[in-house]
């Protein structure tokens, strides 16, 4: 079987590779340089480095176990690495701490495959959380918010379909509306970039399809960088503009995207 890497160099059946975007109109929004992090005595990432341009969307796929989720949280250092550089916005992560770090955190969406929303309180609520890092504990409950807030949010929801929903309790919600509110909630933050780990791999294959279109004409309508996690190439081949693969903690693989890298994708997994 041809190797990944060869594939890399020229892409399936020889096909050119699509062009990269212009470095000087994208500058980089998230780098990952040498990042080595280990469990025990377990590698789980092994020297990756990974570069998105600014309005780039990136799938980031691999088996489980690949490293994919612990990746995404060393960017923001939710998980600390253990060596290389975290490169965020601009900004050196590591070097960051306290007060600085929070600011970066405010900058950048994430969503999780666990929604994380609080049960017992409304959709609104919820969607206000989101303002929490830009305001002060008025943001805490849609009752006490500020006017502005309570509109900025309803407008969220209403850009991921959900304003009927403002006053439901998010216990009540099926799985596709509770991530639909997961991405409104993030979105209050106006952030810069999203992260998104496995953002729909909770969700039954037809409400994966339509919040996973749904999330990346959101971020992509507003030049938005996004980088996401996922088991399936089908979306990685529909929504992204380039694909990363992980294999045992190492990048195997980093093309744009194009319909003949699906066979690459199937060996991927294999």
């Amino acid at each position: 079987m041809t190797t990944l890497a060869a594939e890399r160099a020229v892409g399936p059946a020889g096909a050119p590779a699509a062009p990269c975007l212009d470095a000087r109109a994208h500058p980089l929004d998230i780098a990952a340089e040498g990042i080595v992090k280990r469990f025990g005595c377990v590698t789980v990432l092994d020297g990756v480095s990974l570069a998105v341009r600014r309005g780039e969307t990136v799938a980031l796929i691999g088996a489980n176990g690949a490293g994919k989720s612990t990746l995404l949280r060393t960017l923001l250092r939710l998980v600390e690495p253990d060596a290389g550089e975290p490169v965020v916005l601009g900004e050196s992560v590591s070097r960051l701490g306290g007060r600085a770090l929070r600011r970066l955190r405010r900058r950048v969406g994430v969503v999780f495959q666990r929604h994380n929303l609080v049960p017992r309180l409304t959709v609104l609520t919820n969607v206000v959380h989101g303002a929490l890092g830009r305001t002060d504990l008025r943001a805490a409950h849609q009752a006490i918010a500020p006017r502005a807030l309570r509109d900025e949010a309803m407008a969220c929801l209403a850009r991921v379909g959900l304003p009927h929903l403002a006053r439901q309790r998010a216990d009540t919600l099926s799985g596709g509306q509770s991530q639909r509110v997961a991405i409104a909630r993030a979105l209050m933050q106006r952030p810069e970039a999203m992260l998104a780990d496995e953002p729909v791999a909770s969700l039954d294959p037809a409400a994966g399809e339509e919040v996973m279109a749904l999330f990346a004409t959101l971020t992509r309508d507003a030049g938005m960088t996004l980088l996401f996690t996922t088991h399936g190439m089908a979306h990685a081949l529909a929504y992204a503009d380039r694909v990363v693969g992980l294999r045992a903690g190492r990048v195997v693989l980093d093309e744009p995207t194009r319909p003949a890298l699906a066979p690459v994708l199937e060996r991927f997994f294999d």
